[in-house]
């Protein structure tokens, strides 16, 4: 009943007769459906007016004094994010966000239009985001990275406002106007790849590119996008710290045969002690552990098994092989042919130093010592000895990894042919001769801080 009562107080309202599209008359709407009132416009202007299905359902109150038709309509679509589309002497209004998509360009008044704003210094998405948010709800936006450019359809109002909104988001950053350039920076110590790796996510894609022949980071962007890549890669670019590593690789046999604790190295380090009992230890003094060896290869009880240096940039793994590559040939039993792998004998290590603020140096360490000791089948049997470490020391300190032990028992039997094979008297023909050979691999690392 009160809404039967509303829509006959709008019709009596609406005063004056409508003889001409120019006529004006006044609105006074309470608490009315919304498509009501639209088509009531349309009844007092005589003119066709329909409400699109997309007119959401909203009880509106609308107040219009001395308006025409065009001006009423008008005001309605601004107040409630309406657009109009005009088909002949019909007038339809629907949501703005379905009437744009439906009618992408109408050149009426109030309809919809689409216009592409090229971008010169700005990303696409960024601008299309932005503009979404501050154009009028309805507005279809849209950005196209393949051109360069963002479309927008809307109300030519919309259209003037987003026109203003794009000059202003596609200003150069620096606001000097500076326009897009293309830049290179030489690079000294750092890879142009690893660069543009250790730089990704904090420039736009595209704008840079890596070339590793002339070790160059080419840059594409305005004056400010320039600048802070020239700042990040100076400070990427700086010389690395450099750790040189003096290996030496000793092989000592025990004091004594009925001790399996090794060789005592130490002294005035973190640690002393045999080695044997710990598997490395620390000693700050190397004149100490070099004339201890000199002690033992003197006395015969020790050999130096390799003597290199190697340097390497700090948290970069350096390798090292003193030894051979024993060649083993396999033949695949479904196609018959042969395919050689090659093993590697002798004395291996890997070591990956991290300097610390204060000097120090932390070193993984993976020492091995490798000997083929037979074979079977033609398969070399290898005997491996090998260690792995994380020490922390300071430069020019002494570390000793050890208790890589081997213990080998050996007999060897000669005898006259025949004769000392003979039951009972070939033992008096026969020549029976045991050996126990036991030593430890040492490995001694000093590093320094380059």
């Amino acid at each position: 009943m009160r809404r039967a009562l509303c829509a006959l107080a709008l019709l009596a309202l609406l005063t004056l007769p409508a003889s001409a599209q120019t006529e004006r008359f006044t609105i006074d709407a309470r608490d009315v459906q919304l498509a009501d009132v639209i088509r009531l416009l349309g009844a007092r202007a005589n003119r066709n007016v329909v409400a699109d299905g997309s007119v959401k359902p909203q009880r509106v109150t609308v107040r219009l004094a001395d308006v025409t038709f065009d001006e009423a309509l008008a005001a309605l679509a601004a107040s409630y994010a309406l657009q109009t589309h005009r088909e002949g002497t019909v007038v339809i209004v629907g949501d703005a966000s379905s009437m744009s998509r439906r009618f992408p360009d109408d050149a009426g008044p109030g309809g919809t239009r689409t216009r592409t704003f090229v971008l010169a210094h700005a990303h696409p998405e960024d601008v299309a985001a932005a503009l979404q948010a501050a154009l009028a709800p309805g507005t279809v936006v849209v950005s196209d990275k393949r051109t360069a450019a963002v479309l927008v359809t809307g109300a030519p109002a919309t259209l003037a406002r987003a026109r203003g909104l794009v000059d202003a988001l596609d200003a150069p950053a620096d606001g000097a106007g500076s326009p897009a350039a293309t830049e290179a920076v030489q690079l000294h110590n750092l890879r142009a790849g690893d660069a543009l790796k250790l730089l990704k996510g904090a420039t736009p894609d595209g704008a840079l590119f890596a070339d590793d022949r002339q070790n160059v980071v080419v840059v594409s962007g305005n004056l400010e996008l320039r600048a802070r890549v020239r700042a990040l890669l100076a400070g990427l670019d700086a010389p690395g710290r450099q750790v040189m590593f003096e290996v030496k690789v000793a092989d000592v046999e025990p004091i004594n045969d009925n001790s399996n604790v090794g060789v005592e190295f130490g002294g005035s380090g973190f640690g002393s002690g045999a080695l044997g009992t710990i598997p490395y230890t620390l000693t700050k003094s190397a004149l100490a552990v070099n004339a201890q060896i000199d002690t033992l290869i003197q006395h015969g009880r020790a050999s130096i098994l390799a003597q290199p240096k190697i340097a390497t940039l700090n948290n970069h793994e350096a390798s090292l092989l003193v030894g051979e590559q024993y060649p083993v040939v396999t033949v695949n039993q479904q196609t018959g042919f042969p395919s050689v792998q090659t093993i590697d004998v002798g004395v291996r290590l890997r070591l990956t130093p991290t300097i610390g603020g204060d000097g120090t140096i932390t070193a993984e360490l993976h020492p091995e010592f490798s000997q083929i000791i037979g074979f079977n089948a033609s398969f070399p049997i290898i005997a491996n000895r090998k260690v792995d470490a994380t020490i922390r020391v300071r430069d020019g300190e002494t570390i000793v990894l050890g208790g890589l032990f081997q213990d080998v028992d050996s007999e060897t039997i000669t005898k006259f042919p025949l004769l000392g094979d003979l039951p009972i008297l070939g033992a008096f023909f026969r020549n029976r001769q045991s050996s126990h050979t036991k030593d430890e691999v040492v490995f001694f690392i000093i590093p320094h801080v380059l």
